[in-house]
This record gives structure tokens, C-alpha cells and sequence, in this order.
């Protein structure tokens, strides 16, 4: 099969399946409103109606999300939060901003989300936050583990950046903590055209000191009412996410289909596949491969495939972290999927002959 290399995310196909992008994305663009302004504001009320929350605040990128989540919190210099250690590395940066102590918690062997005993054994009276991430799209707590924050007023900040669209117990994620924090970053389940984010709740206050934040402090334009920062979202970008959203029903359902046929049709004992619920939207179709993962990329890349590894290295063992307290014990599961896992081509809109090149090359792996 002749194809041209499949990338490994190609969010240009979601942009094709809007009719008349081009044409009207020029017309925007002619407008010469670049930031905030109407489309911002009418994105955030599509994205209140789709979580069915009262309040949206957009921001500049996933990042900001969660520093500006966390910083919601008002916790003390210190004080402890639970967060795993297989993510990336902006999960963590939002912790350390302001002082606080990662209490890393090991993940599941092959759900690769939260293992609810890690959070029981790292959980003490210090803790004060969570900060589950619903990683690759998937559920990273359980009914317990929320029942236990709520009891011992433990507050919850999900990280939601590859997990738009998944629902738990028929309710989405990003609604079940205090705050929810997602990202736009263009390879997302639901991506932008450049950074982006956004950050939902239900509490009035943090809402209003958000939307402040933000902007430089600024309730109205010059009066500074707090410190803040600049996390704006572009005025174009939420253009097109706004326009991507009325589409996103086939932009889930592809996915869905997608990893429903690799896990259909993928066949090989060296690999272990991904599992998502029925609830789930995939954002990576990421493999664990028993033996020879170097060789199963080179190969993969010689043959036209693209790869990537989310994650190649825990934070836990990241070079930054060596001046910050930290607490990480019995990471095992941790420290073995780094070691296995590699990402495959998955976005949505693939054509037929790219999904067959994959299932047919990846089948062929072999350990010689």
C-alpha cells in the first residue's frame, strides 16, 4: 500500500469537514477583531450549554487552566495535593507556581488513570486537594474517591485536557470538581487552531475572580482591581472552535469508531491495546508494548507510520523537580507504562486505506 506518511494527529481534516471554512474564516479574519470580543463571548455560551454549567471562562491555553484552577483553590505554601505522576508536565507546574507539594499517586497498569488504592495510601490529613487528569479521554476517579473528597472537604481541580466530551455515570468530565480545566491545544479532542483553554464551575465567586484574573485585574477596561495576567483567548481561534463545536458529535463519534476498529482488527501478542467505556471519547490510541519498544517504533516509522510516546519520562523523575519537595512512593505501574507505552496514529476523519495500512503493519510486528 503506497500512502504518504500518516502523521500521528492531523487536525486540518476536522477544519475540511466545516462547510465553507475557508470562505467564512477569511471573512472573520477581515473583520480585524483579533482578541476577545463576540466570538469569545458566544463560544463560552455554547461550551455553558454543552456542560450544562452556569459559568465558562476562557482562557489562552490549557496551561492557564490550571493555574488559574488552582490558584481558585487559595491553598497555603505547602499544604499537599494528590495528582499522578504519568502526565504532562503542565499539570505539575500549576502546583509548584504556588508552592504547593505534589503527593505523586501511581496509575492503573493498563487504564493508565488513577489506582484508587494509591490514592488511599498517599491520602492523609495534609492533603487538601486532588488533581485527578483524565488521561487519553479517560474516568480518573471513582465514585469512592469522590465520596471520600467530599467528606473530608478535599477539594477537587479535574484536569480535562484530553478528555473533552467523556462522561462518567452519563454526567461529563470537568463537571464533578470544584473546577474543571481543559485545553484547545490543536491535537485535543476538541483543538483550536493554536493554544487555547477553558475553565468551568459552578461557583459564582470563582467565576467572577477568574474573569478579572484573566485580564490584568480588570473588571471594566484600565481599573485594576486585582493582580492578574494576560490569558486571553485569541478572537479567531474561538471562531473556529465555536465552529468545531457545532460539529463535534461526528468529531467524537469518529474517534470512537476509529479505536472501536484498531481494537477490532489489531491482533498482535507483543501488544497490549488501549480500553475506553462506552462513555469515553479517545484522544490517543496508546499501546503497551511487552518487549522492544524502540523496535517497534523504528519499524512503525520506516514503514510511513508516525509515533509518539506520552508519556516517555514520569515527573516524578524529571530533572526540574530536584528542587521542589515532592513525595512519590511505590510507582511501579508508573515507571513500567513509561517504559511500554507508545501512541499510534489516531484522529478522526482517517480514510479507510490509512486505518488498514496501520492494522496491517502494526499486526506484522515481531520481536526477531
Amino acid at each position: 500500500m503506497n500512502l504518504k506518511n500518516i502523521p500521528i494527529a492531523d487536525p486540518i481534516r476536522e477544519l475540511k469537514k466545516i462547510k465553507n471554512f475557508n470562505k467564512s474564516f477569511i471573512n472573520e479574519l477581515n473583520k480585524g477583531r483579533f482578541v476577545g470580543g463576540e466570538n469569545v463571548i458566544r463560544l463560552e455560551e455554547k461550551l455553558k450549554n454543552k456542560f450544562s454549567v452556569r459559568y465558562v471562562v476562557t482562557t489562552n491555553s490549557g496551561t492557564d487552566s490550571l493555574i488559574l484552577s488552582v490558584a481558585e483553590l487559595n491553598l497555603k505554601r505547602g499544604d499537599e495535593v494528590l495528582v499522578p505522576s504519568f502526565t504532562f508536565f503542565a499539570t505539575v507546574e500549576a502546583l509548584l507556581h504556588f508552592g504547593l507539594k505534589p503527593v505523586f499517586v501511581d496509575i492503573d497498569r493498563f487504564s493508565f488513570t488513577v489506582d484508587e488504592q494509591s490514592f488511599y495510601d498517599n491520602v492523609n490529613k495534609k492533603t487538601k486537594a486532588f488533581l485527578p487528569v483524565h488521561i487519553f479521554g479517560k474516568t480518573s476517579f471513582s465514585q469512592s474517591i469522590l465520596k471520600y473528597c467530599k467528606e473530608n472537604n478535599i477539594k477537587i481541580v479535574e484536569d480535562c485536557a484530553q478528555s473533552f466530551g467523556s462522561k462518567y455515570n452519563n454526567k461529563f468530565l470537568g463537571t464533578y470538581g470544584d473546577i474543571g480545566a481543559f485545553s484547545f491545544f490543536p491535537s485535543k479532542t476538541f483543538g483550536g487552531i493554536g493554544d487555547g483553554g477553558c475553565i468551568i464551575t459552578n461557583n459564582s465567586k470563582v467565576y467572577k475572580n477568574l474573569t478579572k484574573i484573566k485580564n490584568h485585574g480588570q473588571k471594566n477596561l484600565y481599573d485594576h482591581e486585582i493582580n492578574g495576567v494576560n490569558s486571553r483567548l485569541d478572537s479567531l481561534n474561538a471562531y473556529v472552535l465555536s465552529m468545531k463545536l457545532d460539529i463535534f458529535d461526528d468529531i467524537a463519534s469518529s474517534r470512537v469508531n476509529l479505536y472501536n476498529y484498531f481494537n477490532k482488527n489489531i491482533d498482535n501478542p507483543y501488544l497490549t491495546k488501549p480500553f475506553f467505556k462506552d462513555e469515553e471519547v479517545p484522544n490517543y490510541y496508546s499501546i503497551l508494548v511487552k518487549k522492544g519498544r524502540n523496535k517497534f517504533i523504528e519499524y512503525l516509522n520506516s514503514n510511513g507510520i508516525s509515533t509518539n510516546i506520552y508519556y516517555k519520562k514520569p515527573i516524578h523523575l524529571q530533572s526540574a523537580m530536584k528542587k521542589y519537595p515532592f513525595a512519590a512512593k511505590n510507582m511501579k505501574n508508573t515507571n513500567y507504562v513509561s517504559r511500554k507505552i507508545v501512541s499510534i496514529p489516531f484522529f478522526p476523519f482517517m480514510e479507510n486505506k490509512e486505518k488498514q495500512k496501520i492494522v496491517e503493519t502494526v499486526n506484522r510486528f515481531e520481536i526477531v
